[in-house]
């Protein structure tokens, strides 16, 4: 299993303003490339593949929506190398313009948490230069919370740290891909 889907806390890093698609770049603290993902602009239905590396030889994860890019997609999150359906994430449509969230689904469709937006979304998305405005998420998860997701203020480079509580029982795997869907999707909002 791969050292990303072991840690409490590390970050995810991407250009913060990309034309042509995006890369993401998951690292540890001290700045050590542990995962990577690319993905391409103005595709009709997405399907995200986390790698091990930059090389994109070893996939990790697979993220891929159900049906081309709605406010109300399903996404479903595989492990390509067992090709183990591990759950789903479903954007809140149009409640995700005020507040970006997201449920968790299980493997049977079953709601079981959350993925919340604690920043304001409006500020961020409609005043000019409010996508500069850190981001910050929680997961609700009744009996589990302490989650969380906070973007790191710099103009160039987006990078948002990933903090779990020692000993979660969540599946690392949907904390890294609801992390890694949330940075995509969020990317072209603002």
């Amino acid at each position: 299993m791969s050292q990303l889907f072991q840690m409490d806390q590390y970050l995810i890093q991407t250009k913060f303003w990309r034309l042509f698609g995006g890369a993401f770049w998951f690292k540890d603290l001290e700045g050590n490339v542990i995962a990577y993902s690319k993905q391409k602009r103005f595709k009709l239905k997405e399907d995200i593949v986390l790698f091990t590396d930059e090389s994109c030889t070893q996939p990790l994860l697979q993220i891929k929506a159900r049906s081309i890019i709605d406010l109300f997609a399903t996404y479903d999150i595989t492990d390509p190398n067992t090709s183990e359906h591990l759950g789903s994430l479903r954007r809140k449509g149009l409640k995700s313009i005020f507040r970006d969230s997201w449920k968790l689904l299980d493997v049977q469709g079953n709601q079981y948490g959350e993925l919340l937006e604690d920043s304001n979304a409006l500020l961020r998305r409609f005043i000019p230069f409010g996508g500069l405005i850190p981001a910050k998420y929680h997961f609700e998860i009744p009996g589990n919370n302490g989650i969380t997701l906070h973007q790191q203020f710099n103009p160039f480079i987006k990078k948002s740290i990933i903090t779990v509580p020692q000993g979660h029982p969540m599946d690392r795997r949907i904390i890294v891909a609801t992390a890694l869907l949330n940075s995509a999707i969020e990317g072209r909002q603002g």
